[in-house]
């Protein structure tokens, strides 16, 4: 039996990959969380063998847990279910050692899929996230010293902002950024929220996309 935990800020998602999974003979849904600082609880209490993962969610971001739950847990096997299909924001996750992508529009027999592969010890993204890579990989690449306006925008950061950027890129948490550079968490957040508002981002998502974009990190 594989014992699964869902972490996502919308009910009605965790709702529904749960009913998906309930068809499913060999998998339990053992628990839900709806940040991930309460999944991250809830993944020691529990012990589960898998996780369905969002990126998007308050407290703790998808991003920064995977990157905290491949470093403490490589046995843990994690599923990314995620509304953004950019080729950057997945291939950073790929590398960072995720086990699946799917977009939230997969269907019951995606999902049951990427269940059955992942167990196995496989990878599985699905077709539209393998059709992004796909279609990325057909571009030529960007030359970020032609794009005025990241020049701009990166011109606007102070050293420590940077320095910031590329940790929350690496997906450190808000007390690890503060550790490494020897800060109180306070004055991370408030570096934080200022590269923000100068790149014009509400996400981290955004962030990181901005630094893949820029080569703050691969």
């Amino acid at each position: 039996m594989t014992k699964i935990l869902l972490i996502d800020d919308h009910q009605i998602i965790l709702d529904g990959i749960e009913a998906m999974l309930s068809s499913f003979p060999d998998v339990e849904v053992i628990g839900q969380a709806t940040n991930g600082h309460d999944g991250l609880q809830l993944i020691k209490l529990l012990q589960p063998d898998l996780i369905f993962l969002d990126l998007e969610m308050p407290l703790m971001n998808g991003m920064m847990l995977a990157q905290k739950l491949i470093k403490e847990m490589p046995h843990l096997k994690i599923i990314i279910l995620s509304l953004h299909h950019e080729a950057s924001i997945i291939e950073h996750l790929i590398r960072m050692g995720v086990d699946g992508y799917l977009l939230k529009t997969a269907d019951k027999v995606e999902v049951l899929r990427a269940v059955e592969t992942v167990v196995k010890g496989r990878k599985h993204f699905s077709s539209d996230v393998t059709l992004a890579l796909t279609q990325k990989s057909r571009k030529a690449p960007t030359v970020f010293s032609k794009n005025t306006d990241d020049l701009k925008k990166i011109s606007l950061l102070s050293n420590r902002e940077t320095e910031i950027l590329k940790a929350i890129a690496e997906g450190l948490t808000n007390k690890e950024i503060a550790e490494n550079l020897f800060i109180s968490p306070r004055t991370a957040d408030a570096h934080r929220a200022n590269i923000m508002k100068k790149l014009n981002v509400k996400k981290v998502v955004g962030l990181v996309k901005f630094a893949i974009r820029i080569g703050l990190t691969e």
